[in-house]
């Protein structure tokens, strides 16, 4: 039995409006139209702030916003990766070169680390890692402010401070951009969904529309094939599945002899 499916999304909802729109301007002659003046005043694709071009707008800011997001965070998330990989590599080269004496034993605490710390600082976050970089950069020139006079400072090399500082400044940059991007497209889904459930509203009313417009037609199937050009959605029911037949019964034995 088949029966109607009411819009229940952005797109099925916007499927039926533009599809009950462009029908009203394929039917000529007004009596065939199954469609009230109100409602294709709200459909209507010739008035700029009508209903439909209004809520067809919100629905391509929200894609336009998305396209814009979508570089961006993938941007975003290789900058970290790239980062934290940097840092990681300066925390192991730094205790290799104090392994070997080259850096003083107490250089970790430059860097934010206990000065007999055996793991590097935890990299599982973005925060974490963009604060694990700013205490290389800020604990590089403190350090080097505090050996240097004895002339016995040493450049962390292999990464450098400074490449882990210029990382760093693309990361926040990018950080930056992905959070505005994000902002922005909460805004236009929020503006789009102001105007979903209306439109839903409208859609609906379109189904009884027209639906009440060809009421009179005997044929249950040409019914529907009239509705569904203008938008109505019927779907059918799966048949039941055939019951499983019961299994033969086992032939009896014999007796013997």
């Amino acid at each position: 039995m088949p029966y109607r499916r009411l819009p229940n999304t952005i797109a099925s909802i916007i499927r039926v409006l533009k599809t009950a729109r462009d029908e009203w301007k394929n039917t000529p002659v007004a009596a065939q139209r199954a469609l009230s003046t109100d409602q294709w005043n709200q459909l209507n694709d010739a008035v700029p702030t009508s209903f439909l071009n209004r809520f067809l707008k919100e629905a391509s800011d929200v894609d336009l916003a998305l396209a814009a997001q979508a570089p961006l965070t993938s941007q975003y998330s290789q900058a970290a990766d790239r980062l934290a990989l940097f840092v990681s590599h300066f925390h192991r080269v730094l205790d290799l070169g104090i392994t070997r004496g080259t850096f003083q034993t107490g250089a970790r605490s430059y860097y934010g680390r206990e000065i007999n710390a055996t793991s590097i600082p935890d990299l599982a976050t973005y925060q974490a890692i963009a604060e694990a970089a700013e205490k290389i950069e800020q604990g590089e020139a403190a350090r080097a402010l505090a050996e240097g006079d004895e002339n016995n400072y040493v450049a962390m090399q292999l990464p450098s401070a400074a490449e882990v500082a210029a990382l760093r400044t693309a990361f926040l940059a990018l950080q930056n951009q992905s959070e505005q991007a994000l902002v922005n497209t909460d805004t236009q889904r929020e503006e789009l969904q102001a105007l979903a459930a209306e439109a839903q509203a409208l859609a609906v009313d379109i189904y009884d529309t027209v639906e009440f417009f060809y009421r009179k037609d005997p044929d249950d199937s040409s019914r529907r094939v009239k509705c569904e050009r203008w938008g109505v959605v019927y779907v059918f029911e799966a048949a039941p599945a055939a019951p499983t037949p019961p299994a033969p019964a086992p032939t009896p034995t014999p007796p013997g002899p």
